[in-house]
């Protein structure tokens, strides 16, 4: 049974925990559990130690075999982790991976470009660091998982090759090393069919019909809960979101991740667009609320949706509460946490809410398709004028 880790608990106990769990890999779905950004034992901590105790946990994987349902967190911090420590952790994680997803070559490269100006050393022999120089950088531990794949990873054979021609790119020797190795690796001719490393490959997890979470439970407690948009106009969240099926998606204003909230706004934006080319404007709601409603007061949310290309009107909105953000996250068992101060670490979260205000779609952890998204606010629309024509 995994413990009852919250803010109080000393890090060294949270350590000998994971430390234990490492030497019996059969408990390794107890550290599935404590993965969620809104695990209790994150409550309060800084967003660095936040991210070398979650790091730590990802890379206890490579050694003890990742459970499938670890792998959502993986493909998340390949896609749009920024710390090169936990992304070297995720990249060691899917080396105990039984079948990992082809999409993964794509993520390790952009895993690649997106830290290789800021690569650094790790270490995850143990959670404290260590005095003598570390074995390896983020970079190499990418290159490496990207050799272990071998030649299913053979797509990344001309990036690879342009890299390590490329003297521009400032590879340290030793990393340059593990570059040429991976490049061999994925140049190798593919296992022949029904070697152990065959078979069909899963794709990466999309957006799900919801079903997990308890919303109805709780959907009483949030119909009155009050909001303001970004022209500090003062709404209910019932008066806003029942009527019509909804876009909802969160974000925050402080949040130093481009590939988070930043290209969430941005991604809003163009899908309103979209919403208008196709001559469905009115339809529908589209709205992100902060996870940070003390600072997003009304000028932040609007400038911020402006910079990002979001257009403002009655059915398109950025919002916050005016009170405590906690029920909001119970409603939609949000993946945030909090600092002492701020947001620590959130996944992205996107739902489409159906004309009762009710979520009937996800797209949960990994950067959502906008194809995918209006594909699902149109099934909600006609799921609602069928019942309305079977209520008539």
């Amino acid at each position: 049974m995994t413990p009852a880790f919250d803010r109080a608990t000393p890090v060294a106990d949270i350590v000998a925990y994971v430390d234990a769990v490492r030497r019996r890999p059969v408990r390794r779905n107890e550290l599935v559990e404590l993965l969620a950004e809104q695990a209790p034992l994150y409550a309060g901590r800084g967003t660095n130690e936040a991210e070398r105790l979650r790091g730590y946990m990802l890379a206890s994987f490579q050694a003890i075999g990742l459970p499938p349902a670890a792998m959502h967190y993986v493909l998340e911090e390949l896609q749009t982790g920024l710390n090169p420590y936990t992304v070297a952790a995720a990249a060691k994680a899917l080396r105990g991976a039984a079948n990992p997803p082809d999409a993964v070559v794509r993520l390790l490269l952009l895993a690649i470009d997106r830290i290789k100006s800021g690569d650094d050393a790790v270490c995850f022999d143990s959670y404290a660091p260590s005095a003598r120089p570390a074995p390896a950088t983020a970079l190499a531990e990418l290159f490496r998982t990207l050799a272990w794949l071998g030649s299913r990873a053979a797509a990344a054979r001309q990036t690879l090759a342009a890299m390590l021609d490329n003297e521009a790119e400032g590879f340290s020797a030793s990393v340059r090393r593990e570059l040429a190795e991976a490049l061999e690796a994925v140049s190798l001719p593919a296992a022949p069919a029904g070697s152990c490393c065959a078979g069909p490959e899963p794709a990466l997890p999309a957006g799900h019909v919801a079903g997990v979470h308890a919303f109805a439970a709780c959907a009483d407690g949030i119909e009155g809960l009050e909001l303001q948009d970004q022209n500090g106009a003062l709404l209910t969240f019932g008066e806003f979101f029942r009527g019509r099926p909804s876009i909802m998606t969160f974000f925050y204003t402080r949040c130093m991740n481009p590939e988070k909230c930043s290209l969430t706004i941005t991604k809003l934006a163009r899908l309103q667009k979209r919403i208008s080319d196709d001559r469905l404007q009115g339809r529908f709601n589209v709205a992100a609320l902060s996870y940070d409603p003390a600072y997003d007061l009304p000028q932040r949310l609007r400038a911020y949706g402006a910079d990002r290309g979001m257009t403002f009107d009655a059915r398109n909105r950025l919002l916050r509460t005016t009170g405590p953000f906690e029920p909001m996250r119970r409603y939609f068992d949000l993946g945030v946490g909090y600092g002492a101060v701020t947001v620590n670490r959130h996944r992205l979260d996107l739902f489409i809410l159906d004309a009762a205000g009710r979520p009937c779609a996800d797209f949960t952890r990994l950067l959502w398709s906008e194809d995918e998204v209006l594909s699902a606010l149109i099934a909600a629309a006609r799921t609602t004028s069928g019942a309305q024509m079977s209520a008539g």
